[in-house]
């Protein structure tokens, strides 16, 4: 999918997308020189999953921390490191669930996330 494509499916607007890519935060599939990015359907989650962290003031590392770790378990979900990874998210999961919101908006995307990972990733929520 390209850019546009990649907005109107994740619901995260192009210019935060681009802003990503700038950050290094997340990669594209390829690089169509006619098309630009292009990203794959399984990155219109992460990409609502990072939009929703900055809303809760994540850091940057955390969003890529985020990133390596739903990535590993993507591309080798039996390996040993994505085992460290399934505890990582794990531990993500249990301190996002402790974040202190104030604002309707945080709220909001904490509950996204939550229902993200937890449709994704079952056992986070077991």
């Amino acid at each position: 999918m390209d850019l546009k494509d990649t907005s109107l499916t994740s619901g995260v607007p192009e210019d935060v997308i681009e802003n990503l890519l700038l950050l290094h935060i997340i990669e594209p599939v390829t690089i169509d020189p006619g098309e630009g990015p292009l990203f794959g359907v399984d990155q219109t989650m992460l990409l609502e999953i990072l939009t929703h962290m900055d809303v809760l003031n994540f850091r940057i590392e955390e969003m890529r921390d985020m990133v390596r770790a739903v990535d590993t378990l993507c591309a080798a979900p039996h390996s040993e490191l994505a085992a460290r990874y399934r505890i990582r998210l794990g531990a993500f999961a249990y301190a996002l669930s402790r974040r202190t919101v104030v604002t309707d908006a945080q709220a909001q995307a904490l509950t996204r996330i939550t229902n993200l990972l937890g449709s994704r990733y079952p056992w986070l929520t077991a």
